[in-house]
């Protein structure tokens, strides 16, 4: 990439999304209203649920490969890891693998491409939300790759790190609904 172009995308602020894979820049879009205002919710829901356990979440940072000194990151929408693990927490993010990381996918972002980095780091769980239908995936690692979770009877899928449910409702009109401690928020 020109300097000159980069230098003018982080004098804009619009560098704060880009992601740097194996020394490769990839320049991800803003995300849009809708993919702001799901993930700003959860990130409130989610805080003081997950503070009470000890689980810290963060919106928009960078995990890093250890030993990478910032050629090869990503950047999920949030990502939860354990309040005392400071060993993961640096100035540019956390190192290494967090509990789990939560993607609101926008069309034609590179979320289920970021699974063989995450799998790599020993990522337990992501959370994959798709925003105009709330539909929602989550996948657990298992060796070195993710097996999609089942839904249990009542069409919730269970976040076991973060032992939270998340349901997709399709109608009247698609809503998001997520439980964790006995609370419940419904987008």
């Amino acid at each position: 990439m020109p300097e000159a172009w980069l230098e003018e995308r982080a004098r804009l602020g619009l560098d704060l999304f880009d992601e740097m894979w194996e020394g490769v820049l990839h320049a991800v879009p803003p995300p849009g209203l809708l993919h702001q205002r799901i993930g700003s919710e959860l990130h409130a829901f989610l805080k003081p649920i997950l503070r009470r356990r000890g689980i810290e979440v963060l919106y928009e940072t960078g995990v890093h490969r250890p030993g990478s000194h910032g050629k090869d990151y990503r950047v999920p929408d949030l990502v939860f890891f354990r309040a005392d693990d400071e060993f993961i927490q640096t100035p540019r993010g956390l190192e290494g693998a967090p509990l789990a990381v939560l993607e609101i996918r926008s069309p034609d972002d590179e979320t289920y491409g970021k699974f063989s980095f995450w799998a790599e780091l020993g990522i337990k769980e992501i959370v994959v939300i798709l925003p105009d239908s709330r539909e929602v995936e989550i996948f657990r690692l298992a060796g070195d790759h993710y097996l999609a979770v089942s839904a249990d009877d009542r069409g919730r899928l269970h976040a076991t790190t973060l032992d939270v449910r998340f349901a997709g409702i399709p109608d009247p009109e698609p809503h998001l609904r997520v439980e964790g401690d006995g609370e419940i928020c419904q987008m």
